[in-house]
């Protein structure tokens, strides 16, 4: 499913240059695809199946490239892949084919709905943390979509200082976490979790932080403004 979200992002310039808006209906498709395919897992996953792939990275270092479906995951995977197809389709009537940029507009936002279902789906926390800030290179690039006006520009580049800041600050404590847990496999964590202690306490306050400043919540809301 990633893999066809970042074919389809790649795509999308030429397609809409053949098709014009109409193109976003066919991208739709990919995440389309990804929720009935998320659909079809809903059965094994409410008897309490999960579903796990992953490759080793760095074993060393405990990494590894880690997906993993459980019952959030799997409500996560319809809500991103399910609202990204919504939106598509909506681009294919909201926008007009003599849009500036629309074919650039179309793969970033393909690209942005495979770095959310990565996102939703990631079973380390490195990993994770790519994808989030995979989310935050995306945002900036649709923000600042109508690079001709200079409040668009703005707005981008505000989006983009805060939004990064509080990813280093995360990434700060995931590393912690994942010291503290001796593994960097989310599931893992889930199912024994590190015991508590200073540096637990502040490495999930420096989580907290990193998603408070992406869902722009106060004091990290001026990025909307």
């Amino acid at each position: 499913m990633l893999v066809a979200h970042f074919i389809a992002a790649a795509l999308a310039p030429l397609l809409v240059r053949r098709w014009g808006r109409s193109a976003f209906i066919a991208l739709a498709a990919v995440p389309g695809a990804a929720t009935v395919w998320a659909l079809l897992q809903a059965p094994a996953i409410t008897r309490g199946d999960t579903l796990s792939t992953s490759v080793a990275w760095a074993p060393q270092f405990s990494l590894r490239l880690g997906l993993y479906m459980d019952a959030l995951g799997l409500v996560m995977t319809l809500i991103a892949a399910g609202v990204g197809a919504l939106i598509l389709v909506y681009c294919s009537r909201y926008f007009e084919d003599s849009e500036p940029g629309l074919g650039r507009f179309a793969g970033v936002f393909t690209a942005f709905a495979a770095a959310m279902l990565g996102l939703v789906l990631a079973d380390d926390l490195i990993q994770l943390f790519v994808y989030w800030e995979l989310t935050t290179v995306f945002s900036y690039l649709l923000i600042g979509h109508s690079t001709e006006q200079k409040e668009s520009r703005r707005a981008a580049m505000t989006a983009l200082t805060v939004t990064t800041a509080g990813g280093l600050t995360m990434f700060v404590g995931l590393i912690m976490l994942g010291r503290a847990a001796g593994t960097f496999v989310i599931s893992e964590i889930v199912a024994d979790p590190p015991p508590g202690g200073t540096a637990l306490n502040i490495a999930l306050a420096l989580i907290m932080i990193g998603a408070m400043s992406k869902s722009a919540l106060t004091p990290f809301s001026l990025w909307l403004a």
